[in-house]
């Protein structure tokens, strides 16, 4: 899908169906006049297209005639200050579609699940003679015992703050390795490495440096930021190695400090930020990557990368981009005997917003899409990664999903404050200064300090 870069892309909506068309006889008077005064609600999004939903929306609207749902798509780059400058207004959505990293970021914008939500719906009645009644009916929410047996735990830590659920998800993503299936073979690696040490080994292997000792094949993207997800990947590997990224209440951050281990004190932290420059450092035996280098999937297109790293949602653009590349997917390396995997989690949470007007019948909507029964068709339309734990199994047996949805329950993130992009920037600066020679200690501290400049407001 094509986006402008000012403009809405695309704008879906579905008709109100009138409740004298549904023939609906029974019911008290109140819940009737409601059920025939038309809702509209608005919900930004920034990916699908605008009829992934159209099935499970016209469900809702079975029961709920007189809910009409807009479904407004907006360039990723451009919704948050588009959104934001609605909301000042007073123009913003009902439902908005954050990053998870963005939730508690909009915590004073947003509207948490109330206990119970007070509804007008149709409610089919007879033993005998099924007869449409209209009904006014609070209605229990979900609670935090039925969020967290439906959903991953990676979504609690991004979606319940202070014990009040603030949005819930339709889907998952996490970190994944993409390879060229050509460049393994003809180094005669049958598999792709499962573990950092085999993922060293390989790089090693595949790497081909000229004269001057500039790659001119690289085993590896990895170690600049001149590659997608740099600050993901560092994450990543911090979370790894037991990283303490944020302290219990997220008032300060921990990825510079070290940690004592058997009497003996080291910095985690420290340690991935090595591993992972020393991709781009000439003077290890891992050397694979320079700052000089073309964008990382532009190599990886023209068949000069055997691995480079994205999310199971970049599948499509990176084979648009290297039709030639024979590319596999695998799983993101581990430490090696780790007991408990750990994979980068990235996904959008739906949210209602504290300006609606509508609070309860958004809630209503949003709870019914994210039913594990209704989320179903929109997983399969998309091909996404579900959230879901009763549809974890049924990704592990599918032929395309299998390889990412491994990576589904033991997925991780951490909290990046009230502006995530300064965390995300902190962090390749923090980059770039290392590979330019700067001490991986102070370049610790300066971004943490960064990080903490975001921090306080979130935590009253």
């Amino acid at each position: 899908m094509k986006f402008s870069r000012l403009t809405i892309i695309a704008l879906a909506a579905l008709t109100l169906l009138p409740l004298m068309g549904l023939g609906c006889r029974g019911g008290d008077s109140a819940a009737k006049d409601r059920l025939g005064k038309p809702i509209t609600l608005s919900w930004w999004r920034v990916t699908d297209s605008t009829d992934t939903f159209n099935e499970v929306i016209t469900a809702y609207q079975s029961s709920h005639p007189n809910v009409n749902v807009r479904v407004r798509l907006i360039h990723p780059e451009e919704f948050e200050q588009v959104a934001l400058e609605a909301l000042a207004a007073d123009t913003g959505p009902d439902i908005v579609s954050l990053p998870n990293t963005y939730v508690r970021a909009w915590r004073d914008r947003l509207a948490p699940l109330p206990p119970e939500l007070e509804l007008s719906f149709i409610e089919v009645t007879g033993l005998i003679k099924k007869e449409p009644v209209a009904v006014t009916r609070k209605v229990p929410s979900l609670n935090f015992r039925q969020f967290r047996d439906t959903f991953i735990d990676v979504v609690q830590e991004d979606a319940v703050i202070d014990g009040n659920i603030y949005a819930l998800p339709l889907a998952l993503d996490s970190m994944v390795m993409y390879y060229n299936r050509a460049l393994l073979s003809a180094a005669n690696l049958p598999n792709p490495p499962a573990t950092w040490t085999e993922f060293k080994e390989a790089v090693q292997k595949l790497t081909k440096l000229d004269a001057s000792g500039r790659p001119i094949r690289s085993g590896a993207a990895m170690g600049t930021d001149n590659v997608p997800y740099a600050a993901d990947l560092v994450a990543s590997l911090m979370l790894q190695n037991g990283t303490r990224m944020m302290d219990a209440g997220n008032t300060v951050a921990l990825f510079n400090r070290p940690i004592e281990v058997g009497g003996q004190e080291y910095t985690p932290g420290a340690d991935a930020v090595r591993f992972y420059t020393d991709f781009a450092n000439p003077t290890k035996e891992t050397y694979s990557w320079s700052p000089d280098e073309p964008p990382a999937w532009e190599a990886f297109a023209s068949g000069r990368v055997a691995f480079t790293f994205g999310y199971w949602r970049d599948r499509a653009q990176l084979m648009k981009r290297a039709p030639q590349v024979d590319i596999g997917i695998a799983n993101f390396p581990q430490i090696d005997g780790t007991e408990r995997p750990s994979y980068f989690a990235s996904y959008y949470l739906e949210a209602v917003t504290k300006k609606s007007a509508h609070r309860d019948e958004a809630w209503g909507l949003l709870q019914f899409v994210a039913k594990p029964e209704q989320v179903t068709g929109y997983l399969t339309a998309t091909k996404k990664l579900t959230a879901h734990r009763a549809h974890v199994q049924a990704q592990l047996d599918d032929i395309e999903l299998g390889v990412p949805a491994k990576q589904i329950l033991t997925s991780r993130t951490w909290y990046r404050g009230l502006k995530p992009k300064v965390a995300e920037a902190a962090l390749q600066a923090l980059i770039r200064q290392v590979v330019a020679g700067g001490d991986i200690s102070e370049a610790l501290l300066f971004a943490a300090r960064q990080v903490n400049q975001t921090l306080a407001p979130a935590t009253r």
